[in-house]
């Protein structure tokens, strides 16, 4: 997708973070803007900071977690600016922590924002997408939590490897279609789920995250680029999430060569 100008996007946790960023991204290429989130007093003061930019905004309470909700705000959409072209799954909860200490109220409830969420979004919003036959893309929010499990938030982290997989299977899906899709592994940024943490980490090791902290304009320029590009793994950082992405690949390859040494089979 190269066009944006008189497209029309929607942004899940579209107040702040990460949502926010990618809203006046794709604000300032001239788009029109629907913003969903549950927290009022953010998404008035949202919209306020995005009609600085540009009067094509639209800016709804909204539970993910809802899909009659969101078929809601598909009406709205589709009344107020028409097809929409720009869908970006990015509601998210952090939680959890080792496994067993993970209570199960906190599993379902991470999975029902983290993951339900997105696929309530395909599912009211892909048919009509792919019914209006123009270009369009679809962003899902995962982590590099997604890709490589570290640190202790266990219900978070596999919410985002499960968000990852239906990217992947969804990219498959519409490969034939207009319809392209990226996932956004973003590593540690500025947002207020970083936030959300403080309480929960040592001095040391906050200071550290906040020192690897991208900035969320900097991750929703990223996600435009990727949308240009019709790039499918979105990442944010260069040398940091290299490293780990490289112990990763040597992890998986190490444990295939002691099992299956190069020219052996089963």
């Amino acid at each position: 997708m190269k066009d944006f100008l008189g497209k029309t996007a929607f942004i899940t946790g579209g107040a702040k973070g990460i949502g926010l960023a990618m809203a006046t991204v794709f604000a300032r290429e001239g788009m029109n803007v629907v913003i969903g989130d549950m927290d009022n007093d953010q998404l008035d003061e949202a919209e306020s900071k995005l009609r600085q930019i540009t009067n094509h905004i639209l800016a709804i309470n909204v539970d993910v977690t809802d899909r009659s909700a969101l078929e809601n705000v598909s009406d709205q959409i589709r009344q107020r600016f028409g097809p929409l072209h720009v869908l970006c799954n990015n509601a998210g909860i952090g939680g959890g922590q080792r496994v067993l200490e993970t209570p199960d109220d906190m599993w379902r409830r991470v999975e029902e924002v983290n993951f339900w969420g997105p696929i309530n979004g395909i599912k009211v919003f892909l048919p009509d997408m792919l019914g209006h036959g123009e270009n369009g893309h679809i962003v899902n929010t995962a982590s590099f939590s997604g890709i490589e499990g570290h640190g202790h938030q266990s219900a978070y982290g596999a919410s985002k490897f499960a968000v990852v997989g239906l990217s992947e299977f969804l990219s498959n899906d519409l490969a034939d279609t207009s319809i392209s899709v990226s996932v956004l592994c973003p590593h540690v940024v500025d947002t207020p789920i970083l936030d959300s943490l403080k309480s929960r980490l040592t001095a040391e090791h906050l200071k550290l995250l906040e020192k690897m902290a991208v900035p969320s304009m900097t991750v929703a320029e990223q996600v435009l680029s990727a949308i240009k590009q019709q790039e499918f793994y979105v990442f944010c950082d260069g040398n940091d999430t290299r490293k780990m992405l490289e112990k990763r690949s040597e992890k998986l390859l190490g444990a295939m060569n002691r099992q299956f040494p190069k020219g052996e089979n089963a």
